[in-house]
């Protein structure tokens, strides 16, 4: 057959190229389980690394489309692995596979650039083929172009305490020495700018006063109108923070232990944000000549991302919905079955023993059959207490704690100590039902695992939130990998009903330092306290 007569038809479609996926996870079983979903969901070849070191040597490498990155690493963490890419200007997507839900730290992974946010212990998780495949879709652009070559960026520190501009200096130039980083009095911003290098991002530091501070950002937003202002403040007084957003600055932190972390995440983000505005910059000039209309594509940009945004909140609200069900569930069939054993297999049992007591045994076997009888009702009042006891139900939180703890101290020998101060009237059902249940598994485990000879229980209300503490003296653990391998310790399931619960729970706790576990609930406005 001549070339001419190959028609375009008869050549076979290109094939897709594959997803290269990088996986930085310490766990084998959950990277085991992550190559499964992906290998199901087919189009990717994967690479596994089982530290944050790992996983930034194999990065520096180049050649993937996807990061996925546990949050909790032995060695570097996924904030730490994410701050040192951004720092790169990597713009390979990132996204943060978390064992501890929608934490405090999942949400400055956000912040700081990560594109998406994965709990280990959601359906999003079985999901997560599909989202590094549909991240990859969205974040691949037509036509790659080149990047122009990037200088060193100076950043300029304006702060009067000269204890507190070296200790910021210092931190930013351990943490992040690719900057070039200098600091000076206000007095001396002119001549600052006045240097042939020009200034690409400025930190106003915490000892100016807000006044100083906000005259600061006006003057500079005059002189420096595209440049990032981070504020790096003593506190954040009245309206002065939205004051400062309002003149434009990039970012307001208080100065604490932990945020010059966030100052150098920030930074990083400021700055590439800077640096791709100044490519769009050229872009888009670039392509005006083809009239095409970047507010739009930003407008479909946005589009999508709150249509996904909405489609996770709603995802998430039914589960939580769901899960809601299945724990009030559980515990109706618990009441159930309580009063089905008092009040069925209870009764038969105490009649079959008055029976058999009416009939004046004398033989050594009916004396038996009595002493098994009282077994049996012993161990179905048990049952009945521990599915469902009715002093809860009928008496309310804390009579149902009080009942508890004096039971708990009688069984294991250990001595609590248990103050009490509630609202008047009783909390919803679902809410003292809650409590008590994390009380009684925080006991247990005390008395599985601690050691300890004692230990103290409080329950008590402000006017807005219900306080709930179970601390001992014993032996201790390590709280992040209690929570985070989901053993018999039954913390994850106690932290689950308090988040179902819309609480927040906490565990504080460290080998031989003994263990205190937080809860806080909101309650509802204007109810009377009692002690």
């Amino acid at each position: 057959m001549s070339a001419s007569a190959v028609t375009p038809a008869a050549l076979p479609a290109p094939a897709a190229p594959l997803l290269r996926v990088l996986h930085a996870e310490d766990d084998p079983q959950i990277a085991g389980i992550v190559a499964l979903y992906l290998e199901q969901h087919g189009g990717s070849v994967l690479t596994h690394v089982s530290s944050g070191r790992a996983c930034l040597d194999a990065m520096a490498t180049g050649g993937f489309d996807v990061l996925l990155v546990d949050l909790m690493m032995p060695d570097l963490n996924g904030l730490q692995v994410l701050g040192e890419l951004t720092a790169r200007r990597d713009p390979t997507p990132v996204i943060m596979v978390s064992g501890n839900g929608q934490s405090p730290l999942a949400v400055r992974a956000l912040r700081a650039g990560a594109v998406d946010c994965i709990d280990k212990n959601s359906p999003d998780f079985r999901r997560i083929a599909e989202i590094a495949h549909r991240t990859h879709a969205r974040r691949r652009p037509a036509s790659v172009p080149t990047a122009p070559h990037l200088r060193g960026h100076r950043v300029l520190c304006l702060e009067p305490d000269r204890h507190e501009r070296d200790a910021v200096t210092a931190f930013l130039r351990t943490h992040a020495p690719r900057l070039d980083v200098s600091a000076t009095t206000p007095a001396g911003l002119e001549a600052a700018l006045a240097a042939p290098s020009p200034v690409d991002a400025v930190i106003l530091g915490p000892g100016l006063a807000p006044d100083a501070m906000l005259d600061l950002l006006r003057h500079l937003r005059s002189r420096l109108a595209s440049t990032p202002v981070l504020i790096l403040a003593a506190a954040a007084p009245g309206e002065t923070p939205i004051a400062a957003f309002k003149l434009g600055a990039h970012d307001y932190l208080i100065r604490s232990a932990e945020s010059l972390h966030d100052l150098v995440f920030s930074l990083n983000q400021a700055l590439q944000h800077a640096d791709t505005e100044r490519l769009n910059a050229r872009l888009t000039a670039e392509l005006a000549a083809l009239n095409l209309s970047l507010a739009d594509q930003v407008a479909a940009r946005t589009r999508d991302l709150e249509n996904e945004n909405r489609e996770r909140r709603a995802a998430e609200e039914r589960a939580r919905g769901l899960a809601t069900r299945l724990l009030r569930a559980r515990e109706d069939e618990r009441r159930v079955l309580a009063q089905d054993l008092h009040d069925q297999v209870g009764q038969l049992l105490t009649g079959l023993r008055f029976q058999l007591e009416a009939a004046q045994p004398t033989a050594h076997a009916l004396t038996e059959t009595l002493a098994l009888t009282d077994e049996l009702l012993a161990t179905v009042r048990e049952l009945t207490l521990q599915l469902r006891p009715r002093i809860l139900d009928d008496f309310g939180l804390r009579a149902a704690l009080d009942w508890h703890t004096r039971r708990f101290s009688t069984q294991t020998g250990i001595a609590i100590e248990l103050d009490v101060a509630l609202p008047e009237p009783r909390l919803a059902p679902e809410l003292e039902t809650v409590v008590f249940r994390l009380v009684q598994e925080a006991l247990t485990n005390v008395a599985r695992h601690s050691g300890a000879t004692a230990a103290a229980v409080t329950v008590a209300a402000d006017t807005v939130t219900l306080h709930v503490e179970i601390s001992d003296r014993g032996r201790g653990c390590d709280a992040i990998a209690a929570l985070a391998t989901h053993d018999s310790l039954g913390l994850a399931g106690a932290a689950e009903r308090v988040r179902l619960a819309e609480g927040t729970f906490e565990l504080f706790s460290n080998p031989g330092q003994g263990t205190r576990l937080h809860a806080e609930f909101p309650l509802p406005k204007n109810l009377s306290l009692s002690s």
